[in-house]
This record gives structure tokens, C-alpha cells and sequence, in this order.
């Protein structure tokens, strides 16, 4: 199991990386946008079709470490009064229902970006194709889907959760 956790925890690690990669850029190119309005009076052209096709990334990208490492909310406090077997059948159901929700949002999301690249829509201003970002956050909402069935069944076996360095 550690070892299968390793791996995933590479991929999705990388992906998170991406994301605060894509964050970092975002909040620079924020500053450098708001000296340039008040150097020139005028925002850079494309800054916000820019920061908004980023921003796609930045929240998908978070999903996939953040679920394997069980960083999610979670309300435990029907869980802490019932006896132990109890405890561990509500914990494996909570896992198993957040990887059925994440199923339906990465089959939502692939459906989405199914309709932007029919549609062929392009930002606004500086006429980039949207759809490219979407598949890659279609990309990250899927790879929730296997992270997330794996904490299931690390639940079901009764592993406990890992403390993963940062």
C-alpha cells in the first residue's frame, strides 16, 4: 500500500505544484497590472483572460493531493460517540461517497470541456482557446477519482492515515 501511495502521492503532488506555480503568476501578474494602471492609467490587455483561464488550473489542481492526503473537512463528532466499528463504517463510507462525488464532478467536467471544444470558444481579449484548459482541469478532477478510491480502500483495510511531509 505504501508504495502505491508513493506514486500517487508523486502525481498528485505535481499537480498541486502546478497549481501554486499557476497561483504565483496569477498574483504577480495582479501586481505588475495594477502598476501599469496607475503608471499608464490603462490595465494590461489579456491580464484577466490570462488570470481567469489560470485560475481553472490553480483550483483543480488542488483537489487530488489534498484528497490523498485526507486533508479534506471532515464533521467526526457522530463518529467520536459511537463504538469503534461504528466509527470505521462511517469513516469508510465518508471516503467511499466523496470518491462517488468526485466521479460525478470529473464526469461533469469532462462533459463541460466536451462542450467548450465543440463550441470552440476563445477568452475574450486575447482570443485564446478555452478548451485546452479545461481539459487539463478535466485531467485533475479524474485523477481525484483513483487517489480517492485508494484512500477508500486504505480506510477498509484499516490504515491509518499517513503523515505525509510537505
Amino acid at each position: 500500500m505504501q508504495r502505491i501511495e508513493r506514486h500517487f502521492l508523486f502525481l498528485t503532488r505535481a499537480a498541486a505544484i502546478l497549481g501554486v506555480f499557476f497561483l504565483l503568476l496569477v498574483a504577480g501578474l495582479s501586481v505588475v497590472d495594477i502598476l501599469v494602471r496607475e503608471a499608464t492609467g490603462r490595465p494590461i490587455r489579456g491580464a484577466a483572460d490570462i488570470a481567469s483561464l489560470l485560475t481553472i488550473i490553480i483550483i483543480a489542481s488542488c483537489f487530488p493531493a489534498g484528497l490523498l492526503e485526507r486533508r479534506q473537512i471532515k464533521v467526526t463528532f457522530l463518529g467520536a460517540m459511537m463504538p469503534g466499528m461504528v466509527n470505521r463504517a462511517l469513516e469508510v463510507f465518508g471516503a467511499l461517497m466523496t470518491a462517488l462525488m468526485f466521479l460525478a464532478i470529473a464526469y461533469y467536467v469532462t462533459l463541460h470541456a466536451q462542450r467548450v471544444t465543440a463550441s470552440a470558444e476563445y477568452s475574450m481579449v486575447l482570443n485564446m482557446p478555452i478548451a485546452p484548459w479545461w481539459w487539463v482541469a478535466t485531467g485533475c478532477f479524474w485523477l481525484c477519482v483513483p487517489a480517492q478510491f485508494f484512500v477508500t480502500v486504505a480506510e477498509i483495510l484499516g490504515h491509518p492515515t499517513q503523515e505525509h511531509e510537505a
